[in-house]
This record gives C-alpha cells, structure tokens and sequence, in this order.
C-alpha cells in the first residue's frame, strides 16, 4: 500500500536525515524509479524533502522537521532497541516493530537520537535462517548489555560443541540467524563469530571494548557468513569427493574380489581323472567370494586317484592365499606320491610351515585311491574324521593319523588303509557342513549328515552332494558363516573282484 510506503519512507528519512535512492529501495522493498515517485509526492505534499547531488547524494529531510518525546531515558532507549529483535518469526510483526522504533527516533531529541542510531548500528537482523533450532539463551542478556555498553567479555566457549575455550573479545555487534544467535566480535586475531547458545559463564568486564572506525556490522556479517558458506561447500565438496573415493575403492574391491574369485575357482578340480570303480565328485560353496576350504582329486597313476580335502586356518582373501600356497605345494610335489606318499605330505609341510606365518596352518585329508584293488590308503592330518558308510548299513570313521600341517617344523606322517566294497559311500567334508547352525543355535553335526547320507545314497555321487546342501541350507536358513565342502565318493561294481570281497 502506497499510504505505508510513505510513510515508511518518511520515518527512515526522519530517523537518518539523508539517505540514497538505493539504500530507500532497499529498505522498501521497490525500484529506485518507484522511491523517486514516493519522494515527489512527499515534497508535494508540503514534506521538506530535498534531492542531494553528487556521489554522496540520495535524499535528505529537513532535521528540524520532527516531534520530540519527552521522558524517555538512554537506559529505556538501550532495552527497547535490543528487545526489538522479539518480534522474529512473524514478518509483520517484525516490520511493525521497525515501524515502531522508526517512529520513535524520529521523534528523539537530536543528542538521543545519535545514540539511538549507534545502538541500532550494533544490531543487525538476519532472518533468512539456516535451519531450525532450540537454542540455550541464557547468556543473552549479558551478550546484549555488553554489545549496548561498548565493553569487553569474558565467557567459555564450547567450540562444535566439543572442546571449552575460554575467550575474551571486543563485542561489535549481535546477529540473529533465524533462530540461532551469534555474538560478532573482534579478537587478536580479527573478527570472530561466536553463537551464543555455546556461550557459559559471560562476564561484563569493566575495561572498554575496542570498535574500529567506521564499521559497519551488516557489512561484516555478510562477508562472514560468505566466507562461513564458502567453508561449507568445501567441507560438503571434501565430503563428496572422499565419498566418491570411497566408492570408486568399494569398485574396485569387489571388481578385485571377482576377479580372485575366477581364479580360485580355476584351483579347484576342472576335470575328473578316469576310474573304473568309483563315482565320485567334489562341492565348495564358499561363504564369501573367496575362501580358505580346498578340494582336489589327482590323477596319480597307475590307475591310482588321489581324493584331498583342506580347511586352512583363515577366511577371506588370506585364507585363499593359504589355500593356494596348499595347493601350489601338494601338485608341485606330486611326483613323490607315486611310490611313497607320506615323503608328499612330508614336502608339503615343509614348504607350508616356511614359507606362511607362524600361525598359519591346515587340516587335511590325502586318500590315495587304488582303482585295482579297491583299497583307500589316507593320511587325516587333524581333519574332521570322515565318514565311511558300508553297505551292510555300519558306519565307519577314518579318524587323524597324523597333526595339522604346517605349524610345526619337526612333523610325522602316519597312514592308514581301508579296502572299499560295492555300495560302500565316502564322504570326506570340513567344518561349514557339520558346524552350521538354526536359528536355535544347534549344529547340523556329525548325525545329520550320517542320516542324509544314509537316505540319499542311491543317488549317483554328484546327487548325493546336491541333496547333502540342500539339507544344510535347509537347516541353517541364516546367512552361511563359513564354506561348505564336500567330496562323496561311490564304489561301484566291478568285472574284477576287489581283494576285499569274498569269492561267490
């Protein structure tokens, strides 16, 4: 409404005498064109306004031209001006009270009015707001005397809230920020901001602050604030680009993992060496991509088949560098297994204890498989016994001969020997098998399997090892804790009688 403006205009003029067209049209929110109508009007209307030329003009209002209100102390005049700010939160009611106290230095004698403008020059409104908060006020009113009195104080800071400082600073002037209050100060170090929720313990000190000449506080507020945003978009820039990194790692991770996981699976068996009279086959399902259980099946030669199964002590990438480490040693020394075994198994924990960690270790199963004679000569180097389930429906287990590999330097190596009959089923399996859990707590364990293998074995090998998982699955619906290895071997018939069976 143009009634307002004007007289919005006037009391702006009347409160600071002079004023350019700019600083108008900002205050009133319009075009300097529209501030330079209003102006007219107002001269027209018999008000003494006057156009001032030059760099410095704008438009100046005759200073004898105003009201005087009588009764009104410095004291009264210093807390209506800094309650003022009260009215954030409701726009009206905040131009109401501008209007108000526009009002009232208009009509304050010339020596009040001076002062008036100096404490309003240490007051500067910022409604824009951040976000909002609840602030601990508190210390405000100390913060306000301190501001109004031109005097030094002393308080204890808590800087983000997390380390207490004590400070004392020159105050120059107070900021609200939507909800939040901000104490803008001069310290040895130049300007600083301080918001005043962080504030305890304020005290008025007598000696004087320091205020620089000519300073102007929403000028400084401004140009902080600037430089505060600017710090925030290069946190939140630092921010991002370390999340970027982040994920470009996580990338690069997985893309890493994948690609050990195609090597180790490359380890394991690729082709099944030929025999007669056994079907067999061999699973690892590991928990995570890559893992630290190892099955292999050798072709050892004359007519021999070599059955291994490893759990090294370790999960995760270093397990499978373990395993392959096992590995690399068990194929590199094979030639020693043709006539003798146990120099193998011998080499490999030499080669395994020097060149791993002190604690790094494996159970292992080496079978070696005589496909003639039917006969299974093993080394269980501290492995989970395996399980040997007979035709005639008995059960037997191929217990340890021997300790783990390579945790000890000085290492024996004892075998044993089983003959194999028609229908008898192997199973050899480590600990992800036998140890995985319901939602009880309880372990699939050593009975489990026996009975799933006892009611699955008419199955071929290969489906033998398929319903074994899927009842471990089945049984242990949580996410797998660790791998599922299994090798089952079958005896067959055979045209050739083993040396175990009796003559018809």
């Amino acid at each position: 409404m143009r009634a307002d403006r004007l007289l919005s205009a006037l009391l702006l003029l009347q409160a600071r005498g002079q004023m350019t067209g700019r600083e108008l049209a900002r205050k009133l929110e319009v075009s300097e064109r529209t501030v330079h109508r209003d102006m007219e009007a107002l001269s027209a209307a018999g008000v003494p306004i006057f156009a001032m030329r030059g760099a410095h003009g704008g438009w100046q209002l005759d200073e004898n031209w105003q009201t005087q209100v009588p009764g009104l102390d410095e004291a009264e005049l210093r807390a209506l001006l800094m309650a003022q700010p009260r009215a954030l939160g409701d726009k009206r009611l905040a131009a109401a009270a501008d209007r108000a106290i526009g009002k009232l230095m208009a009509a304050l004698p010339q020596p009040l009015r001076e002062r008036a403008s100096s404490i309003r020059d240490r007051l500067y409104i910022d409604t824009t707001g951040w976000r909002g908060t609840s602030e601990n006020l508190s210390m405000l009113a100390i913060v306000q005397d301190a501001v109004a009195q031109d005097r030094k104080l002393s308080f204890w800071y808590w800087r983000a809230g997390k380390e207490r400082v004590e400070r004392t600073v020159d105050p120059l002037g107070l900021i609200a920020k939507g909800s939040t209050w901000y104490l803008f100060a001069g310290t040895d170090h130049g300007y600083r901001t301080y918001r005043v929720s962080r504030m305890e313990e304020a005290k008025l000190l007598d000696a004087p602050s320091v205020r620089p000449p000519n300073f102007n506080l929403e000028a400084a507020w401004k140009i902080s604030a600037e430089e505060f945003r600017d710090e925030v978009n290069r946190e939140l820039e630092a921010s991002r680009l370390a999340y970027a990194a982040r994920l470009e790692a996580e990338r690069r991770a997985i893309q890493e993992m994948e690609i050990a996981r195609e090597v180790q699976a490359r380890l394991f068996p690729q082709r099944l060496p030929p025999s007669q009279s056994l079907d067999y086959a061999g699973i690892c399902i590991q928990a995570k991509k890559v893992g630290g259980d190892y099955y292999d099946f050798l072709d050892l030669g004359s007519q021999r088949l070599g059955l291994v199964i490893g759990d090294i002590a370790g999960k995760g990438i270093a397990g499978a560098l373990l395993m392959a480490n096992l590995q690399a040693s068990l194929r590199g020394q094979l030639a020693m297994a043709i006539d003798q075994p146990h120099r193998l198994l011998h080499s490999v924990n030499q080669l395994f204890y020097e060149n791993t960690t002190e604690n790094a270790y494996a159970t292992l199963v080496f079978a070696e498989y005589d496909d003639k004679a039917q006969v299974l000569r093993y080394a269980n180097c501290g492995h989970l016994p395996a399980l040997l389930l007979r035709s005639s429906g008995e059960t037997d287990q191929l217990h340890s001969t021997c300790t783990v590999v390579g945790l000890f330097r000085e290492w024996e190596c004892q075998a044993s020997e089983v003959g194999l009959l028609p229908g008898d089923t192997l199973a050899l399996y480590t600990d992800g098998v036998t140890e995985a859990c319901n939602d009880h707590g309880e372990e699939f364990g050593e009975v489990r399997l026996t009975e799933t293998l006892e009611r699955h074995r008419h199955l071929s090998a290969s489906g033998l090892l398929a319903a074994v998982v899927d009842e471990v699955q089945s049984f242990s619906a949580q996410e797998q804790q660790d791998d599922i290895t299994l090798i089952v071997a079958k005896c067959l018939e055979t045209k050739q009688p083993s040396l175990f069976q009796k003559p018809v």
